[in-house]
């Protein structure tokens, strides 16, 4: 067996040694406690309804966990150049969009300074784990930076694994620990306190901001501020339009609040601008950086990818952030009327190359989730496609083609109709980030696209204890300190040509994002926040630390 991932060979062989009436009670109880601990979400009639959770987690070694750190730090320090890009090159503003509204928004965000990020996110993935190709074989999907779930949902899903199924994972791996990842909800109050730190303002009062005039998708917020009022931190669930300022204090549903943690993004926000509502409190929390995830991240469409895999914008990057981009980014365009190059480099007719190549493609929104819209050309009909793409070019709501990857497959067993039976299902990661850690949850499903908010599942993910000594990372994988001053919205929206700007509203997804995320280990001994633009040290680390070809 390799050192540096845990194969699941001997838990699978653990569940078949179980009678079936065994197994079957197993599988009963991983119900029962899925839907006891609330792991469930909204159907289109806002109905609650159970999300299924796979028997068998993946299990991460330390190696793996601090690889993707690593991967993480890549993307991220990438994502976080597009604002600046953004201001200097219009072909950059017409691959990643905003119209003059939303950049009404953008300009109240204050400077970010030299410490966090002030994020939450997810990169979504086609990683899995349990082989000796998980270095190399995965592509990174989509990034999304802005209302991410999971929250709530990963320590629970690990939690539930654990109850159920602690023994057979002990007998398993005998020697190891098999431990759940560090509580997300934790995470996500240490970048709120790193927040507070670098604005003078203790953490006491948290608002946790969503549209409640969506009642469907994913449904964490309430659960979480009850974990956050049982364990100390004043919580409330507030609407945007909720938030008010009165005599200098932030307040939301009667409670004077510190922070707020958004699910919502900024096309909601503008949605309810233009149905009359005055969101003055919204922008000052904006305006004094009391938000997370800051609004600097609405630069996470998906259109983004554009830049990191077609090769005219490859000078933007670092030389490992193009190594990176080379072997795990797929090939992306925003969907428009240009020539542009294909995944072999040679020049092509964009619209005839979707056209032509439609087996090899997938056509997404570019500002949509839950699954919403995708359509994945081997699946589809030429007249489903060839619609698909007609929308696409009306520009109302602007789309990406991708090059179609290749999602990997897990087996476990499942309760249907009170009976275990084998199933095989497509599985995607997500990577949940902050300023300084990574995470980890997985969703599986029958169906081309993996999503929770279509029918789909979680499968948790858990990680190979180890000692205080061994998780300190060795000098050459550990994040330089930034030496770059961090980009602000001052700086990248004040230039002399708005106009150019001016390419259309598009209203975010009303489907809430059905992601599922988990925190790793504390990799911080040398640098405590991830860099927005990465150092030449460091790029000499990650290339090290990558070991890419």
């Amino acid at each position: 067996m390799s050192t540096d991932y845990l194969s699941l060979h001997p838990l699978r062989q653990a569940l078949k040694r179980l009678s079936r009436h065994e197994l079957a009670d197993r599988l009963a109880r991983v119900r029962t406690l899925s839907a006891g601990r609330g792991l469930r979400f909204l159907d289109d009639h806002s109905r609650p309804k159970l999300i299924d959770l796979a028997s068998v987690p993946w299990i991460l070694t330390q190696a793996q966990l601090r690889f993707f750190r690593g991967v993480a730090h890549t993307l991220v320090g990438a994502l976080a150049r597009l604002p600046s890009l953004y201001a200097q090159h219009p072909d950059v503003r017409a691959i990643i969009p905003f119209d003059r509204q939303q950049e009404s928004w953008l300009r109240l965000s204050p400077p970010l300074g030299r410490g966090p990020l002030a994020v939450l996110g997810r990169l979504d993935s086609t990683a899995t784990f349990n082989h000796a190709a998980w270095r190399t074989d995965f592509q990174m999907l989509e990034p999304n930076a802005v209302g991410v779930g999971g929250v709530h949902y990963a320590p629970t899903a690990g939690s539930v694994i654990l109850h159920v199924f602690g023994d057979l994972l002990a007998a398993a791996y005998p020697g190891r620990r098999v431990v759940a990842l560090p509580d997300p909800r934790r995470l996500l109050i240490e970048e709120l306190e790193a927040v507070g730190r670098q604005r003078g303002r203790r953490l006491r009062g948290l608002a946790l901001i969503e549209n409640t005039d969506y009642t469907t998708g994913t449904d964490e917020f309430g659960s979480l501020a009850r974990y956050f009022n049982h364990h100390g931190l004043k919580a409330v669930v507030a609407d945007p339009r909720d938030v008010r300022v009165r005599g200098g204090r932030v307040m939301a549903k009667g409670a004077e609040i510190d922070f707020c943690y958004r699910d919502c993004e900024l096309g909601e926000f503008l949605e309810m601008e233009d149905d009359g509502h005055r969101l003055n409190g919204m922008r000052e929390v904006v305006r004094q950086g009391r938000l997370v995830s800051g609004l600097l991240w609405e630069f996470d469409q998906k259109s983004c990818w554009e830049l990191f895999s077609d090769p005219t914008h490859a000078h933007f990057f670092t030389p490992a952030q193009r190594r990176f981009f080379r072997a795990h980014v797929p090939w992306t365009r925003l969907v428009r009327e240009t020539y542009t190059t294909d995944p072999r480099g040679r020049r092509v007719d964009l619209i005839a190359h979707i056209r032509r190549r439609k087996n090899q493609l997938v056509l997404k929104p570019n500002t949509l989730y839950g699954g919403q819209g995708v359509v994945v050309g081997h699946t589809a009909s030429q007249a489903v496609w060839e619609k698909t793409l007609a929308k696409a070019m009306r520009g109302k709501e602007r789309y990406v083609v991708q090059g179609v990857a290749r999602i990997q497959t897990e087996r476990f067993p499942m309760l249907e109709g009170g009976r275990p039976h084998e199933v095989e299902r497509s599985v995607v990661a997500g990577f949940f980030f902050n300023s300084t850690n990574v995470g980890l949850i997985g969703r599986f499903s029958s169906n081309p696209v993996v999503n929770v908010s279509r029918g789909g599942g979680l499968l948790s993910a858990l990680m190979v204890q180890c000692s205080a000594r061994r998780l300190a990372p060795r000098s050459r994988h550990c994040l330089a300190r930034p030496t770059e001053p961090r980009l602000c919205s001052a700086d990248f929206l004040a230039r002399p040509t708005p106009s150019s700007l001016d390419v259309g509203h598009r209203g975010r997804s009303k489907i809430r994002r059905a992601a599922h995320e988990g925190l790793v280990d504390r990799n911080t001994k040398h640098s405590r926040y991830l860099p927005s633009v990465p150092t030449a040290a460091s790029v000499l680390e990650l290339e090290d630390s990558f070991q890419l070809k």
